[in-house]
């Protein structure tokens, strides 16, 4: 390679090239890349402007100088440390006549980084002779920073900020996904495990909500440890937390949730002062008739048989709880024979409505996570909670109530669908003990029954029977 001219022009002074030269001067200087010459000896014969800006070195420093990676500030892009003499891409390209390509970081004198592509290009004469190298230096910090913001952006939008699994959003995307993609494969070998931390709220109280957190996230580490890539562990809401196993029959998603169990039990917890927490499991399959609030609800319902019966074990569920529901037909709503009194309650309603049991049951279970509600007891056809709620305007005025609902479905004739399938759910809400709030209790239940309605999708149209109000009996609509 010929020695560069007092003004530094990369190109030969030739008759060839005396025409061409002011504009591949032009592009040489206003190139974006980074363009380096060097000879066969190893020697810088041309410095961009853009190499400039990169290193940090002047083109006048460089010219004459050896060809190094100290010379380019270069550092290997994992480990941050410069890149020894042996390894320099341009003296592989040099020795053996081919390209030579790396990712690298470059560290100039100020302290400037920048993440580039290094290429090396083998200059070759007609007798295959090496003349030296031509080497591109493209920067890539602003691509990279730009898929890292994609990259952090997403993670915000499907994970959970505390555990870093997959949060509710994304566990409802890719459940819809799996359930489209077990129709159209006619293959529902694809399970769901819900569990829920026993006493989480025990570990608040005795320790404080930071060290509730830190056992969140050693509970979240504990359920990555059993799954596999093909898996989704999601936090759902709270201290629950639920795992979507695809290619998983219902079986080996009950050993799987064993397998946690157990562990769990005898991990100790450095945040907890040594000790172990437990947690409760419901499992199921997905059928051929799910949707995927069938699918769910079906879990979730397990989970409250296994906290109903003891905690610290895994229930699963075969069918859903429509099907335990099935029994009653005919008749009309006052021909239904519901188990439980309503004497001492302050309101009881009953409602009729076209909505499934499984999706009332799932907005009950938001109500009692947005409330903060206590489950007393669960069954296919009953469910009994405890609340507390303050007047929005007054806090001072607040009551403790025991709410109570009965489901069941019954076939009623249409004369435009036929017989069709109606939900009937009745409502009693009575005051959960008795003191210095109970008139506070009288005037809040009608709140309370309110946001009940509210949350179970419950218009007042579907109000059919009001058998008492605020303790007082009333005439049937």
């Amino acid at each position: 390679m010929t020695e560069q001219t007092n003004n530094q022009d990369p190109v030969e002074h030739d008759d060839a090239t005396k025409v061409l030269l002011p504009y591949l001067n032009t592009l040489f200087w206003c190139l974006r890349e980074g363009v380096i010459f060097v000879d066969r000896e190893y020697s810088v014969g041309a410095w961009s402007q853009a190499v400039e800006t990169l290193t940090g070195r002047s083109t006048g420093d460089a010219i004459g100088q050896t060809i190094r990676p100290s010379l380019l500030c270069l550092h290997d892009m994992k480990s941050g440390k410069p890149v020894a003499g042996e390894d320099c891409p341009v003296a592989a390209c040099l020795q053996s006549g081919k390209i030579r390509s790396g990712d690298f970081r470059i560290i100039g004198p100020s302290g400037r980084e920048a993440n580039v592509n290094l290429t090396a290009i083998p200059v070759i004469n007609d007798d295959n002779i090496v003349l030296g190298s031509v080497i591109l230096i493209h920067d890539s910090s602003v691509q990279l920073d730009l898929q890292r913001q994609l990259k952090d952006l997403h993670e915000v939008s499907v994970l959970d900020p505390l555990t870093q699994v997959a949060n509710r959003g994304e566990l409802e995307r890719v459940l819809n996904e799996t359930i489209s993609n077990c129709e159209q494969a006619n293959d529902y070998n694809a399970s769901i495990i819900i569990c829920d931390i026993d006493f989480f709220k025990s570990i608040n109280d005795n320790f404080n909500h930071h060290i509730g957190d830190l056992a969140l996230i050693a509970f979240a580490n504990q359920l990555k440890k059993f799954v596999r890539s093909q898996d989704l562990v999601c936090r759902f809401g709270g201290e629950e937390f639920v795992i979507l196993c695809a290619q998983c029959d219902v079986e080996s998603a009950i050993e799987r949730a064993e397998d946690i169990r157990r562990s769990l039990e005898v991990t100790a917890l450095p945040m907890l002062e040594g000790k172990c927490i437990t947690a409760s499991f419901g499992v199921t399959q997905l059928r051929p008739t799910d949707s995927a609030t069938d699918f769910f609800v079906r879990a979730d319902s397990a989970l409250l048989k296994a906290k109903e019966t003891g905690r610290n074990r895994v229930v699963a569920v075969a069918s859903p709880l429509n099907d335990e529901m099935n029994s009653v037909k005919g008749g009309s709503l006052s021909g239904i024979k519901w188990k439980t009194e309503g004497r001492r309650s302050l309101i009881v309603e009953e409602f009729v409505t076209q909505t499934p049991i499984s999706v009332l049951v799932e907005k009950l279970r938001g109500f009692i996570l947005e409330f903060d509600a206590e489950i007393r007891q669960v069954k296919s056809d009953f469910a009994s909670i405890e609340v507390e709620l303050e007047d929005r305007k007054d806090y001072s005025r607040r009551g403790r109530f025991r709410v109570m609902f009965e489901f069941c479905e019954k076939e009623v004739a249409s004369e435009r669908e036929g017989m069709r399938k109606m939900s009937y759910i009745r409502v009693m809400i009575r005051e959960a003990k008795r003191g210095w709030f109970s008139t506070n209790c009288t005037e809040l239940a009608p709140t309370l029954l309110a946001e009940i309605r509210r949350y179970m999708m419950l218009s007042e149209e579907s109000n059919q029977v009001r058998v008492q109000s605020a303790g007082s009996p009333t005439e049937g609509r």
